[in-house]
């Protein structure tokens, strides 16, 4: 007799009351390999519904989660995989990486030479999710090797001539700061040009940075009452209007949702407390002396801090 699927209660599982009593498939597994739950940690419920059909595998097992540095790319991803109790797999990805870090190489083992499988040859194995992080920046001769797979088709191993059919839990990730056609603002140099052939067998998300509520639940989860309120307020607010000035090109870089919890710490901290202006020698460190001196005296304006 099959096992029927376990399922979660999403409303409970992902904190929001809009989706409770709906029921969706999960793992629930306790392995290693499973990413730790940020207890709380926000979702966006607009991009939740994408990427539970993702999860659910009817319409792709691909995605590409397009978007700014630091607006919460691969931990939605990573905590959906959490939540959902599947083993997720993130590699880091630039120019260098080459086709041996994704699907294995030839190696020594125990003495014997024989293929080491590589991280998405397991997860199509096990049926786990892997997660290719700025896979923008990856060359478009590696990207392009995985084209059957992306489409759900089996993987050939050449060294071996082995078959590898993809487990029907099997779900890849892309993140880029890029949709894989180039960057357009001239932030993101590093990354490349993807064959279009890759690009269309993705499902595609776009992950901006947040609201201004949405951040505020996101400090107010992870900094409670140990961030005042109006400190948060002011953060909040330098937050939104750098990214304005950015792309009015006033500022060469706005801070993120991850730059925004950097410099939430570094005030709860307390590290600057004893100097004249804790607040802004956090946003400094946390932020701004990344910037030029102009640039510096702008988000000083912002935050009028005089």
């Amino acid at each position: 007799m099959a096992t029927a699927t376990p399922t979660i209660d999403l409303g409970v599982t992902f904190g929001i009351p809009a989706l409770a009593g709906k029921q969706f498939p999960a793992k629930g597994l306790t392995d290693p390999g499973v990413p730790e739950i940020i207890s709380n940690y926000v979702f966006r419920l607009p991009l939740l519904r994408k990427a539970l059909i993702w999860m659910d595998g009817k319409a792709g097992r691909s995605i590409y989660l397009a978007g700014p540095a630091g607006s919460g790319k691969t931990s939605l991803a990573e905590q959906m995989a959490a939540r959902l109790g599947w083993i997720c797999t993130t590699l880091s990805c630039n120019v260098r990486t080459e086709r041996a870090d994704i699907v294995g190489y030839m190696g020594l083992d125990a003495g014997s030479t024989r293929f080491i499988p590589g991280p998405l040859v397991r997860a199509m194995r096990n049926g786990e999710m892997i997660v290719f992080d700025e896979g923008d920046a990856l060359p478009p001769s590696i990207t392009i090797t995985l084209n059957r797979v992306l489409e759900g088709s089996p993987l050939v191993i050449p060294e071996t001539g082995e078959v590898i059919h993809p487990h029907k839990d099997f779900r890849i990730a892309f993140t880029g700061n890029t949709r894989g056609r180039g960057d357009e603002t001239g932030t993101y140099r590093a990354r490349n040009v993807q064959d279009a052939a890759v690009l269309d067998r993705f499902l595609f998300l776009e992950v901006g940075y947040p609201t201004q509520d949405e951040e505020n639940d996101i400090l107010v989860g992870k900094f409670g009452t140990a961030l005042p309120d109006e400190i948060r307020e002011i953060l909040l607010k330098t937050a939104q209007e750098s990214r304005a000035a950015f792309i009015g090109g006033e500022l060469s870089a706005p801070i993120s949702t991850r730059g925004l919890v950097r410099i939430s710490e570094l005030v709860k901290s307390g590290i600057f407390s004893a100097t004249n202006e804790p607040l802004w020698e956090a946003m400094c460190f946390g932020f701004a002396d990344g910037l030029t001196e102009g640039e510096k005296s702008g988000l000083r304006s912002i935050m009028k801090l005089g």
